[in-house]
């Protein structure tokens, strides 16, 4: 086999996900190899997740969430061959920039919603409908990364698996509820929000109200065996909590170096999470730095949803971290897509590590190339900026917006549009470095200005 750092790479390295997607692991390869004989700096993440212990198990849920994706293409082709109108008009919505989806969208995804649950959330399946009713909100990302930490009961009330987590919401808890966003009461941030936004106030009260009653429901929600096999072994689980581990990785050798070579304290540097939802990642990143140094940067959340602020606030008072972190509720975007200008959250302020590595992938191109702008005017020299994207050619690519419906729209990228969005920003080629995580879904960006 040739050695990984040889020209030619990868083949022991590149199994991507125990190479159970021999298609996705040729594309992904290919990639990888053409860019480094362009003297692109692309490197595999090493497969640490606990989820590589169990091939077989990866490759069960791989093969029982194809045949589940397999029988709902079929439905979505009945459906748009009775209503081609509809079809037509909701594929045109689902490809315009920061439009939610249409009406007609919305009625293609209702139908479709009582499939998900009969083949994948429904009680004979995962009994996971609590998790699911969550899409599309960073919630769902605690009950993913904390995989490892659930607990399923068995039917006489053993235990099965174990764990620290009885519930589908992971560390949230009802906590959550009693934090405050700017001094005020949650549920008054996230009315008036909706109400900033052009939705009437009695409208508003409604869906906050229903958004705050699946929350609760989803923190009560006991975790099945079944759920907790299918969160701890699919490729998008896998994959994302491989990107946390990268960036987490990545931040803290940063930050370790910078103290040594400036001959800074850590507790003095600053970072910034752009897009961050809950910040379960960053505040993982900070007690690990903070166990392993003593020290912690000062750490800037900044999110548009207030509910993913409070989980942020409480998970963050949990682990005694509430003191380093700098919370900031504020529209990420105009309507028009252009970045929130961080003048009036930094101030003066340098930042040693920029980092938005769960954002880029729901953004076009052009929107992209402005975040990057905007961020580099305010990162230190010497500093890293951290972003990422979902890979073109990553296994079981499909289930995403398929059989697990997730509603935001995923813009998967090849590592080249990677690398070259970021040089069209401004940034050499030689600065940037990008590591593909085992699982193949990822691809983490690092650049040091």
């Amino acid at each position: 086999m040739e050695n990984f750092r040889g020209e030619q790479c990868i083949a022991e390295a590149g199994d991507f996900l125990n190479g159970v997607d021999h298609e996705a692991n040729e594309k992904l390869n290919k990639e990888i190899a053409d860019l480094k004989s362009e003297g692109c700096r692309v490197k595999i993440g090493e497969k640490t997740d606990p989820a590589y212990n169990n091939p077989d198990k990866i490759r069960s849920v791989y093969n029982y969430l194809e045949q589940g994706d397999a029988k709902l293409k079929e439905v979505r082709k009945y459906f748009i061959h009775k209503n081609l109108a509809t079809a037509a008009i909701a594929n045109v919505l689902d490809k315009t920039p920061f439009v939610k989806m249409g009406k007609w969208g919305e009625k293609i995804d209702s139908y479709l919603e009582v499939f998900r649950d009969k083949l994948l959330y429904g009680k004979d399946q995962t009994d996971s409908q609590p998790w699911h009713n969550q899409r599309g909100s960073a919630l769902t990302f605690l009950t993913i990364s904390e995989a490892y930490r659930l607990r399923a009961p068995g039917k006489k009330g053993e235990i099965l698996s174990k764990g620290g987590y009885p519930s589908m919401s992971g560390p949230l808890d009802k906590s959550v509820f009693d934090e405050k966003i700017n001094g005020l009461p949650l549920t008054e941030v996230m009315v008036q929000d909706k109400i900033n936004n052009g939705i009437d106030k009695a409208t508003a009260i409604e869906e906050v109200e229903k958004r705050l009653g699946d929350v609760r429901e989803f923190i009560q929600a006991p975790v099945t065996e079944k759920f907790s096999n299918v969160i701890r072994h699919c490729a998008d689980s896998l994959g994302i909590r491989e990107r946390v581990e990268t960036v987490n990785g990545l931040s803290i050798d940063h930050l370790k170096k910078a103290a040594e070579k400036e001959n800074r304290s850590i507790d003095n540097m600053l970072v910034m999470s752009f897009g961050c939802g809950t910040g379960l990642a960053t505040l993982k990143m900070l007690k690990k730095l903070k166990d392993e140094t003593g020290e912690a940067p000062t750490v800037i959340l900044l999110d548009q949803d207030p509910l993913s602020l409070a989980a942020a606030q409480s998970l963050a008072k949990k682990w005694n971290l509430e003191d380093k972190i700098e919370v900031h509720c504020e529209r990420l975007f105009s309507k028009l897509g252009k970045p929130l200008s961080l003048e009036g959250v930094l101030g003066n302020r340098k930042l040693d590590i920029a980092e938005d590595s769960g954002l880029r992938e729901y953004l076009p191109d052009g929107v992209y190339k402005q975040l990057t702008r905007e961020s580099l005017k305010f990162l230190r020299t010497g500093g890293l900026m951290i972003t990422g994207n979902m890979n073109v050619n990553r296994p079981q690519k499909e289930f995403l917006h398929g059989l697990m419906g997730w509603v935001p729209k995923v813009r998967m990228r090849s590592i080249k549009e990677g690398f070259k969005l970021l040089q069209k920003s401004g940034i050499p080629k030689e600065s940037i470095e990008a590591t593909v995580t085992a699982s193949g879904v990822y691809t983490v960006f690092a650049i040091e200005k």
